[in-house]
Formats: C-alpha cells, sequence, structure tokens
C-alpha cells in the first residue's frame, strides 16, 4: 500500500552517514537494554561499581559538607543568627563548588543505592527526594538572602549551581545566576525604599 511504500522509500533515501543513523542505534539499543532490564556483558559490572561508587562519593561529599559548615549545621532550612556566635555565611570548600553540596551528596548517595540494589522503586523516590530538596534548598535560600543580604546574593552570582553541579559537567543547567541578578535587583529597589521612608521620617 501507499504507506508501507513511502515508509520504505523515507527508509532508503538520504546518503548513508549523514541521515542520523547513530542517534537510530543508540535508541533502539537503549530501548532493548530497557526491556531486557540489563546491558549485556557489562551490565554486572556497570551495577557492582558504579552503585557502590555513588554510594562512596555521596558520603564522602555529604561528611565534607558537615565539616564546612561547622557551628552552622542544623536540621532545619533556616540559617543560624550570626548575633550568636554560631552564624556565618559559608562559601568555601565544597561551598565555593555547589551552594548546596549536602543535598548534592544525598542524591548522588540514593542514585548510588538505587543502582546496587537494582530498584526502579527506590530510583523514583530518589527523584522525589530531589524535587523535595530542591524546593526545600529555595527555602533555605530565601532566608538566607534575609539573614544576609547583598552578601548571598553576591554568592549565588559567583557559585551558581545549587544541587547539580552543572558548571563542573560543563552543562547548561541551574539558574542560579539569572535569579541572583533578580533578588539583587529587588534588593536594591527594596533598600531604595526604605532609605526614602527613612529621610521621609527624618523631615
Amino acid at each position: 500500500d501507499n504507506l508501507s511504500v513511502a515508509v520504505k522509500e523515507n527508509i532508503q533515501s538520504g546518503d548513508v552517514g549523514e541521515r542520523g543513523e547513530a542517534y537510530v542505534v543508540a535508541q533502539f539499543s537503549l530501548l532493548l537494554f530497557i526491556a531486557l532490564g540489563t546491558v549485556p556483558v557489562v551490565g554486572d559490572a556497570l551495577s557492582f561499581t558504579l552503585g557502590p561508587g555513588l554510594v562512596g562519593v555521596g558520603l564522602v561529599v555529604v561528611y565534607k559538607a558537615a565539616v564546612d559548615l561547622g557551628t552552622n549545621l542544623s536540621p532545619w532550612p533556616t540559617p543560624a543568627d550570626p548575633n550568636t556566635g554560631r552564624g556565618s555565611l559559608v562559601d568555601t570548600g565544597v561551598y565555593s563548588l555547589v551552594r548546596h553540596p549536602m543535598y548534592s551528596g544525598l542524591i548522588l548517595g540514593m542514585a548510588g543505592l538505587s543502582v546496587a540494589t537494582d530498584s526502579a522503586l527506590r530510583l523514583l523516590l530518589t527523584a522525589a527526594l530531589y524535587l523535595v530538596l530542591d524546593a526545600k534548598a529555595d527555602y533555605e535560600e530565601s532566608k538566607l538572602m534575609e539573614t544576609y543580604g547583598k552578601e548571598y546574593i553576591f554568592y549565588m552570582l559567583k557559585v551558581q549551581d545549587k544541587i547539580i553541579p552543572f558548571s563542573l559537567l560543563s552543562v547548561d543547567g541551574d539558574d542560579g545566576g539569572n535569579k541572583a541578578a533578580t533578588e539583587l535587583k529587588e534588593w536594591v529597589e527594596k533598600k531604595k525604599k526604605e532609605n526614602a521612608e527613612e529621610k521621609k521620617l527624618e523631615d
């Protein structure tokens, strides 16, 4: 029929090697591996090494983040009050690479556990954990901006990755820079209004 003839002609058209064959091979190979539930030859080795490796890296990142936080360490997304002597803005160590490295380590570790145990459910729950931590990080950053003002906004401009270190991976991702620029503009406008109101009261 016309449809089968058209499909056959579409398949045969174009120059070999210039039709994007590599993408098609990759697509159908991955579909096959997903259906089989493994990658032939390297599947078991990948689960055996990648899973525990990610767990190990995740634990190290969480530990280093906790050490770098020092007296700032708390389970709550509200920063310690700097006036108590316990709170300070940390922008060194792993915090110079990503703004929430402890969350990065947790995601890495749970993803590794999911791979090591071949658990699709754990992987889905890890994705849900990422969404929760992403929302928690946004709330935490709003409180950090209230506490440290433009100092934290400048930190966001310097370290633009929130949880996933896209900059280290050389890919576009987190919009930390754009967000920080917007927050800085809003902060400046807020200060202008506050200064104007204070001036009116003085007059």
